[in-house]
């Protein structure tokens, strides 16, 4: 069954991302400056595979890489990039380059910010205690990072952090991430931010620091067009001694409707349903259900739980009225004011089930969530799962 972040068979549909990170590195070895990359696209796109994928080129170069995940609490957002990057040294091969980044880790960790710290404005909520350890935090990312990268440049590698569900960052580290990236490349030292998020991530990052518009390359990752889609399915079953017929193939595409998530869910039923080479039809029909059920488990009855009554409600009315839609039209098919829900609004987009591609305009997050609310309709007596 598919999963977020499972590897697929076969990787189709990217191979201009896999090319820039080809690029990247390149540049990288030569001491030539290059830019970040945002991916940004609806769940269930390949996001966190492509991001996975990216990650294991540079490593295979030599590159020191980086990956987490955001979750919005800035603590422990720190408390993750800094394990991490000790983690990243330690895996280094080559002796030599893994003892100089020992090194610098050793020295920051031994500074004492306690000067800096005294004069610090601090604007975060918590106790006095927990805000002093961000800001340290803060500041012992940004030298670690500027360490880091000044000693990889000597020996033509670079620093390499991989960034998913971008968009949930919290405005602290996000700023912080943002504004050493921006330092780093006035300095052109080799420090790069390759992140991944909903279709909002570009101004999420634009809202935090206004020049982010600048320091990297968007790109919007997207529905895979047919031959990809094709591809996705014949390669990984021809690898095997086996592959579709063109019926087969035909009604795959056409229920995968370009979607990543939805080519694993399709294609493993098919492939479990069948008893022939090549694969028919029949098979393809047999497994719909299934692929279906897996679909519906995987990406859309947790988040429906997610919602409160009246969240639901508000996704039921947006289902109704189609994928995409404005607060308005969805207040008017409830019977309620904008303003009466515009907290239920916000309370979904926080919880990733909704966003705001456009002002005044809502999408579901997930593709195809809007059809299963038609399909299915859950009751209400579904459970709750309180964190809505």
């Amino acid at each position: 069954m598919p999963g977020a972040g499972k590897q697929p068979p076969e990787l189709v549909g990217r191979t201009h991302d896999l090319e820039l990170m080809d690029r990247m590195i390149a540049r990288t070895k030569l001491g030539l400056l290059d830019r970040g990359i945002v991916y940004s696209g609806l769940r269930g796109m390949g996001k966190t595979v492509l991001l996975l994928k990216l990650n294991g080129m540079a490593t295979r170069q030599g590159m020191v890489t980086v990956q987490v995940e955001a979750n919005g609490d800035a603590a422990a957002e720190y408390d993750e990039l800094l394990h991490e990057m000790s983690l990243s040294i330690m895996r280094v091969r080559k002796t030599d380059v893994r003892e100089r980044l020992s090194s610098v880790f050793s020295h920051i960790g031994s500074v004492n910010l306690d000067f800096v710290l005294g004069s610090a404005k601090i604007e975060l909520n918590g106790s006095a205690e927990e805000q002093r350890a961000v800001r340290a935090s803060s500041y012992k990312l940004e030298l670690l990072i500027e360490g880091l990268a000044e000693s990889l440049k000597a020996s033509g590698l670079g620093l390499f952090l991989f960034v998913d569900e971008f968009q949930d960052m919290s405005s602290e580290v996000m700023m912080t991430l943002i504004t050493v990236q921006h330092k780093m490349g006035q300095r052109n030292l080799p420090f790069y931010i390759i992140g991944a998020g909903l279709p909002n991530l570009p101004g999420v990052l634009t809202k935090a620091r206004s020049y982010a518009e600048r320091l990297f390359e968007y790109r919007s990752i997207g529905r895979l067009d047919d031959a990809a889609v094709a591809d996705g399915f014949q390669k990984p079953a021809r690898e095997l001694g086996y592959a579709f017929d063109d019926q087969a193939l035909s009604r795959l595409i056409d229920l995968s409707n370009g979607y990543p998530y939805f080519i694993q869910a399709y294609g493993k039923a098919a492939w479990d349903a069948s008893d022939s080479n090549p694969i028919t039809v029949g098979a393809v029909e047999k497994g719909e259900p299934v692929a279906r059920a897996d679909l519906d488990q995987g990406l859309y009855v947790s988040r429906w739980q997610r919602a409160t009554p009246l969240g639901r409600e508000y996704l039921a009315a947006m289902a109704a009225i189609g994928d995409t839609c404005t607060s308005a039209q969805v207040a008017n098919h409830m019977g309620r004011s904008v303003s009466d829900l515009s907290s239920i609004r916000f309370s979904l987009i926080e919880l990733g089930l909704i966003y705001s591609p456009e002002r005044g305009q809502i999408a579901f997050t997930v593709p195809g969530m809007d059809e299963f609310i038609r399909r299915v309709m859950p009751a209400e007596t579904q459970s709750y799962d309180g964190r809505g």
